[in-house]
């Protein structure tokens, strides 16, 4: 008993307490995690009766977003133990998705006893309220700015993901062109980018096994920015490949959904953290 304690503790426990660099057997136990609980999700919205179209994985995006502005408080050490274990990876996932669930459960009840007539702007809304309110208290304790970052980083992950769109034809993808997908090439776009920048060129930790490995190979964690677009790219084919004919699209943009979660939160978190200094 004592060993499964130690190990739990080792691999698990301290990592969360410490807020230090994933290891290969936490990292395994979280991509798990996170495929159950899509599953979960989807199917507890179906239940809901809740569509999961483009409109729904749009209006979530504000919640991804706040994710990693509170994600951020926490790094400025403005929250204190034990509270700030619960925005630390991967605890911060579950408070989230209780926000997140709990807004759109009482939108839902809005829109069902007539006093509002669609639940997804309050539901949208919520988010921008309380992502807005993040940012507030981070610019509010922040005494040190470095906005290059948006220049270096934000720039040239829509440039480029809208050179992508407008290349889509010439590549038959063009469903490239819709939203969501553009959305998760610029999320993972700004990942690689600020990872790059952050890492390479202004002394942050890389806290992922794979993304540190990649590094280390190719000299330079630019090496990222490529492969992360190549990598998109391929689910991306492979995703629409598969859902063609299939009258259910919940389970797609379930998955589109997933993708910008992997992407955003960790791209904005980069963002934030290194444009105002924490």
């Amino acid at each position: 008993m004592n060993g499964l304690i130690d190990f739990i503790n080792r691999n698990y426990i301290d990592g969360i307490i410490n807020d230090t660099s994933y290891n290969h057997i936490d990292m395994v136990t979280y991509a798990l995690v996170l495929f159950a609980g899509v599953y979960a999700v989807l199917k507890l919205l179906n239940k809901l009766s809740v569509s999961i179209n483009e409109e729904f994985v749009l209006a979530t995006v504000p919640y991804v977003f706040m994710g990693s502005v509170f994600r951020v408080i926490e790094d400025a050490d403005l929250f204190k133990p034990p509270v700030k274990y619960l925005f630390i990876t991967p605890l911060i996932y579950f408070v989230i998705f209780a926000v997140c669930f709990t807004v759109l459960l009482l939108a839902r009840y809005l829109e069902r006893t007539g006093r509002i007539k669609n639940y997804i702007p309050v539901y949208r809304g919520a988010g921008i309220i309380l992502s807005i309110a993040g940012i507030i208290v981070l610019v509010y304790n922040s005494y040190s700015w470095n906005f290059d970052i948006l220049v270096y980083s934000l720039v040239p992950a829509v440039g480029l993901t809208g050179i992508i769109s407008k290349m889509s034809p010439v590549i038959k993808m063009v469903y490239l062109r819709s939203r969501v997908y553009s959305f998760v090439i610029f999320s993972f776009l700004l990942d690689s980018f600020t990872t790059y920048i952050g890492v390479d060129l202004l002394g942050y930790t890389n806290k992922h096994p794979f993304s540190i490995l990649l590094a280390s190979i190719f000299g330079t964690g630019f090496i990222l920015v490529p492969l992360s677009l190549i990598l998109v790219m391929l689910i991306i084919l492979l995703l629409e490949k598969d859902s063609k004919g299939d009258r259910n699209e919940d389970e797609k943009y379930m998955t589109i959904l997933t993708l910008i979660v992997l992407g955003l939160s960790m791209g904005a978190r980069n963002l934030l953290a290194i444009a105002l200094g924490v």
